[in-house]
Parts: C-alpha cells; sequence; structure tokens
C-alpha cells in the first residue's frame, strides 16, 4: 500500500485504476431481448470507470481492446445470430469514447494477461494515454435462444479501422486431430491420466483427489456475487455421476471442468501514474505489475514429459523473480482452473498442497464460477485488482491456453515494487516472453505398427460407440497416436489402465487403429 511515497514513482509507471465484472442470469421463461456479448462487455466498462472513482471519464479512453469470443476463436462455438464486426468499436459507441486505436484480441486463456501487459507496456513508452481492456461471453443467452426457437440479431457494422489478430499456428498435430481429439478436454484428459499414473492412482482414486481439489474452488464460487454458478458442489456431488454430472473424457465428468454457457464480462481500466495524479486519483486505487512473464510450449505428444509443461515452470519462475517474491509471498492467488490437471501443474511449481488447506482461486474457478470463453483470466485480474486495492497485499494470477502449452502469469500490488526494489521498467524491456524453441522434444512415427501406452482417455460420444484413444510410443523412441471404437477394448480400459500395455496397430483412411497386443486384453 503506498504511503505517501507516490511523488518519488515515475510518471510514466503503467498502473491499473478500475476494474469491473458483470454477471447476467437467464431465467425461467426468459424473452428477448437476451444482451449480446458487446452489451455485457458495456456494462462491465461502466463499471471499471465508475471504479475509478469517476475520475476518468470516456472521452478520456485512447485505446480500446477487446478479447476474442469464442464464437470467432472456433468453429464449434459458431453463432447464428450474427455479432459485432468491431468490438471494440461496439463498446466505444455504447459508453460514448472516440478511441484512436481499436485492439481484437488473438485467441486462447492467456489473452487478458498478455493483452494488459502489452497495454501497459504502451502506457509506459507514452504510446497509449489510457486504454480500457474488456472482454465477455453470452453463450448462456445464444444456447438459450437456440433451444427456445429465438431468433436473435446481434449482428453490428461498423467502419472503424481495427487490429484484429488471429493465432493460426495449432497446438495440436493432424495425427493428433485425425485420432479424435478435437476437443482441449481430450488433450487435458491425457495429461491428467498420465499423472494419475506417475502418482500410482487409480481411475477411481484419481477421481476422488480432482473431486476434493475442486470442491474447495465451488465453495469460494458460492459466495462469490460474480459467479454464474452458486450451487456449492461436495467433493460426493463431483465424484458421482448423478445430477447431470455425465462423463465427457476419460477421467473427466462435466461438473469437473470449465463451463463455458455463462453471461459474464469484465474489464479493466489502465493509465499512468502521472495521469492519475492529473485526474486526482487517489493512490489507493493504484494497482501495479510488479511481475510478468509469457510463453509457449510444444504440442503435448512431443513433450519429454507429457504431464507437465516446462515453459510453464519458466514463466512462474520468471514471474516471482522480476518482482523478487517466492511463492509464499502470495497473499491471493488465482490459478487457472479449466481442469484439475492445470491446477495441479501450477501448484506442483509452486510447492502449493492441493488438499484445500490454501486458497488458490479467489474468483471460484472456470468450472463453477463460469468459463467465458478466453476472457476468464479478465475477471480473475479484475477481482484481484479490487482484493487488493488499498492494502499491503499482493497476488498472483496465472492463465494458460492450448493444452497446457500458452502461459502467463501475473504478480499485481498497491504498490510498484518492495522497500529497496526497483519498478518493473516495462518503458525499456516490455514484457518477459519466453519461447518453445529450446524445449527438447520426442519425434513422431507417421507409420507405427506396434508400441506401448504412455496415456489415454475414453471420448464419450453421443449417438455412437465410445473411442478409446492412445498416445504410444515405438521401439524407438518415437510417439504415436491410435485410436479404437471397439466395445471390448474401450471396457477394458474404462476398467483398468491400459499405461504400459502393448499395442498392434493398422491404419485405414489416415487413421491408426490399435488392439491390445496378445496377452495384454
Amino acid at each position: 500500500m503506498i504511503t505517501g511515497t507516490e511523488e518519488n514513482i515515475p510518471d510514466n509507471t503503467p498502473i491499473i485504476v478500475g476494474a469491473g465484472q458483470y454477471t447476467e442470469h437467464i431465467d425461467p421463461g426468459s424473452e428477448p431481448p437476451l444482451h449480446s456479448p458487446a452489451e455485457l462487455a458495456t456494462r462491465a466498462c461502466f463499471a471499471a470507470l465508475k471504479d475509478s472513482s469517476g475520475s476518468v471519464s470516456a472521452a478520456d479512453i485512447d485505446t480500446i481492446a477487446f478479447i476474442r469470443l469464442f464464437s470467432d476463436s472456433a468453429p464449434a462455438w459458431a453463432c447464428p445470430f450474427g455479432g459485432s464486426n468491431n468490438l471494440p468499436e461496439s463498446v466505444a459507441q455504447q459508453i460514448g469514447a472516440s478511441p484512436r486505436r481499436r485492439i481484437y484480441s488473438n485467441l486462447g486463456g492467456t489473452q487478458p494477461l498478455q493483452l494488459m501487459a502489452e497495454l501497459l507496456t504502451g502506457i509506459a513508452r507514452g504510446e497509449i494515454n489510457c486504454a480500457l481492456l474488456t472482454g465477455s461471453e453470452a453463450i448462456a443467452n445464444q444456447r438459450y435462444a437456440q433451444r427456445q426457437g429465438i431468433t436473435l440479431d446481434w449482428a453490428e457494422e461498423f467502419d472503424a479501422p481495427l487490429d484484429s489478430r488471429l493465432y493460426t499456428e495449432r497446438f495440436a498435430s493432424p495425427q493428433e486431430i485425425a485420432s479424435g481429439m478435437f476437443l482441449p478436454v481430450h488433450y487435458y484428459a491425457l495429461i491428467e491420466n498420465y499423472r494419475a499414473h506417475q502418482q500410482g492412482n487409480n481411475t477411481q482414486e484419481h477421481i476422488q483427489q480432482m473431486a476434493e481439489l475442486f470442491s474447495s474452488f465451488s465453495a469460494v464460487a458460492a459466495s462469490n456475487p460474480y459467479a454464474f454458478f452458486h450451487d456449492q458442489q461436495s467433493t460426493e456431488d463431483l465424484c458421482s455421476q448423478s445430477n447431470g454430472n455425465y462423463p465427457i473424457s476419460l477421467p473427466y465428468s462435466k461438473k469437473l471442468i470449465a463451463q463455458d454457457a455463462v453471461n459474464q464480462a469484465a474489464a479493466l481500466l489502465l493509465t499512468s501514474v502521472g495521469q492519475a495524479k492529473a485526474w486526482g486519483i487517489d493512490p489507493s486505487q493504484w494497482i501495479f505489475l510488479q511481475g510478468y512473464a509469457e510463453g509457449e510450449d510444444q504440442c503435448v505428444s512431443q513433450r519429454l514429459d507429457i504431464g507437465k509443461s516446462q515453459s510453464l515452470d519458466e514463466v512462474i519462475g520468471t514471474a516471482l523473480a522480476t518482482a523478487n517474491a517466492q511463492p509464499e509471498s502470495m497473499d491471493l492467488v488465482d490459478i487457472y482452473s479449466c481442469f484439475p490437471c492445470a491446477v495441479e501443474a501450477v501448484c506442483n511449481t509452486l510447492g502449493y498442497p492441493i488438499d484445500g488447506s490454501r486458497p488458490l482461486t479467489i474468483t471460484g474457478g472456470l468450472p463453477y464460477f463460469g468459463g467465458p470463453g478466453n476472457n476468464y483470466s479478465m475477471h480473475a485480474l479484475a477481482e484481484m485488482a479490487s482484493r487488493i486495492k488499498d492494502t499491503g497485499k499482493r497476488g498472483l494470477v496465472t492463465a494458460n491456453g492450448g493444452q497446457l502449452s500458452k502461459h502467463a502469469a501475473a504478480i499485481l500490488a498497491n504498490a510498484p515494487a518492495g522497500e529497496g526494489e526497483k519498478p518493473l521498467d516495462l518503458a525499456d524491456h516490455g514484457p518477459e516472453i519466453l519461447n518453445a524453441e529450446n524445449i527438447p522434444t520426442s519425434r513422431y512415427c507417421d507409420s507405427p505398427e506396434a508400441g506401448n501406452v504412455l496415456s489415454y482417455t475414453v471420448i464419450y460420444l453421443r449417438n455412437t460407440d465410445d473411442l478409446a484413444v492412445v498416445l504410444a510410443e515405438n521401439e524407438n523412441g518415437e510417439r504415436f497416436f491410435a485410436r479404437s471404437a471397439d466395445p471390448e477394448v474401450t471396457q477394458s480400459v474404462n476398467k483398468s489402465s491400459p499405461i504400459g500395455r502393448a499395442i498392434e496397430v493398422t491404419s485405414e483412411d489416415g487413421k491408426h487403429l490399435f488392439s491390445f497386443s496378445a496377452g495384454q486384453g
């Protein structure tokens, strides 16, 4: 907490001066209008402006950045009701802003942290005076309308310029996709089952462990007014496959993974210390970025240890080192929680327990607070800014994207640095960005004939046979994926882990099909 030393802070030091969130539930029998993502985001932006003590007006904002919607990220989430061709301008029009720059982000769960760091760097370098960072999802409204046969019109057209970004590289290989691995949950299931094997857990033991971890997240969401789901889930609830907790991809059931059918929005208002002084914003409102790093890893199947991410360790370590901080010095923490293994991986890096004795979320996490597409971390940042305002506390927010592939970590505080430390200098150095170029990888085998199972999942499909998918390795140490819809195989995999078992492989229409070797079934 700043105590009269704000005059010594350089005027170009970037800060957060406002944070806002908005959540909209659907009542039974709701009728149009059902709010669009742009309308939800606008409400969060008004809340962020109000949070600055009313000192900042929309006319002061020269940059608006919007996190990419899921409907613009992947065909599976396409919206039939249209949308804005320029979401930053949609928000600008509704709040009365005239920004000179509009950004529509890349995709991925790390984007809120990455774009925040980019905008703070622009402020430190004098390129931006005041920025509004926002994002939202109205997937709950969209799906409700589709179920009810309601037609909505969310289309908006603007001529204003837009810096629209889209990630074109894949974090999945063609062989992975051909095996039936279409969704993130399938890849995280591979990671989860491998980690269970490393820990000596059978499937039921690991489900119990995941449920114990995530029941503590649900307890936080139950009392969070911005959470989309307030029904507290016990460990027993999460272990059971009743009450809608149906299996999705072994070992996951519905209530153990991120929930995207939400209506949620969040926003951050960013400026410099000098501008905050000019506007009369009290220093108790100033939130500083003490440490930050981001980075990427290889595809899951190419990692030497498929149960972890080397890049994750490097990103968190670099962010802590930049802030001259230790894991135990974090007063508040929000760990990205799309799947249990994502939380456990970060806890392993930080040395945190996973038994609920140390709070690991301030929102309630993606399965219970809500997982609004690429934008969840904006809520974590907004909540963290609100929690540490006018305190001596500091907090760590982590995020990941892809398949534990992209990582970011930010340390926020109500002071620029600890006693005797230099503030994070974004003007000269910019955010720390680590890449995967030097991370060792395994090789692929394009024409496998046999191998041993490294990890696996069973994908539970509607109206068709379940699909067992394995990641295996041949005698030369080359990796490959294979699949089987044979009920005997899927039943065997459901019954007990096949890790280490020998398989034989045939190829058909570009797909590798496996069966257990003689004596292995």
